[in-house]
């Protein structure tokens, strides 16, 4: 893979993981379109490592709060269970390990199998599809006001669950685990910060997949190159958070129906044209 092949897709990358466009699906389309046969779940990976600095940056007051709490429940299990109901970051980390379980189970159990879909980019077309109804679908449900203080565990595996889906191609992780968390009643900005930091443990567990695949030489990329995809994707990914809480905000999520349907419905036309 070329240096500047490499920058497009750590900008697109950084720009479609935390947008509800799917990023391994636009990935997908555009290693397809440039002709680049090695971005395969591994390399995937590496530059989405790019966008967990991004949450770091953006986040980092958050992370902080339930970093204290992991660290209470190493050194005092039994105070930290004690105060569990009445502090809201032990309540947000404890649903952030259950709402990782669903998304680690899936991969351990069909990693292999998976890889073969990101090679295919009918599939992620199909999936994008999925992904503007699900949008679509949520949006008219009533307001919602809870905080992400309220989360519990039956919240965390609920989204989790939707997390796990979006391991699919084109099945957006932030639209899916956003849709999850309004489904269950929090107010937008909740539902998207919930969602940012659900994506810290997927990405850490996740590069331990692709270490393995770079320890068997299936990513054949040059360091300097993937260091620079990290950081660009890192880059892109601060202003796609901030982007994100932006539209949250003003209330137009449906807007990304539009484009994910569009760009589902390019991707299977073209691909039948080519058959």
């Amino acid at each position: 893979m070329q240096l500047w092949e490499a920058v497009v897709l750590a900008v697109v990358q950084g720009f479609t993981e935390f947008l509800p466009v799917s990023s391994s699906g636009h990935l997908v389309l555009t290693s397809a379109l440039l002709g680049v046969r090695e971005a395969t779940i591994a390399y995937d990976i590496l530059v989405h490592f790019g966008t967990l600095l991004a949450v770091f940056v953006v986040l980092w007051p958050e992370i902080q709060q339930v970093a204290s709490s992991a660290l209470r429940l190493l050194v005092r299990p039994r105070r930290f269970w004690a105060e569990r109901h009445e502090i809201a970051a032990h309540r947000i980390l404890l649903a952030l390990v259950v709402g990782t379980l669903p998304a680690v189970v899936v991969a351990l159990a069909f990693y292999q199998s998976l890889t073969g879909l990101f090679q295919q980019p009918y599939f992620a077309g199909a999936m994008l599809l999925v992904t503007g109804t699900i949008l679509f679908v949520v949006e008219r449900f009533p307001a919602r006001q809870r905080s992400i203080g309220s989360v519990g565990l039956k919240d965390g595996l609920f989204v989790g669950c939707a997390q796990a889906l979006a391991i699919l191609p084109g099945i957006s992780r932030s639209g899916t685990t956003i849709s999850a968390g309004l489904l269950r009643g929090f107010e937008r900005q909740s539902a998207a910060r919930f969602s940012f930091l659900l994506t810290i443990p997927a990405i850490l567990g996740g590069m331990v997949l692709a270490i393995r695949d770079l320890a068997s030489g299936q990513v054949e990329t040059a360091g300097s190159v993937l260091v620079i995809g990290v950081i660009v994707a890192a880059l892109t990914g601060v202003l796609a958070i901030r982007m994100l809480l932006w539209i949250m905000r003003s209330g137009r999520l449906t807007w990304f129906s539009y484009y994910t349907w569009s760009m589902g419905t390019v991707i299977i036309v073209h691909w039948w044209l080519q058959r």
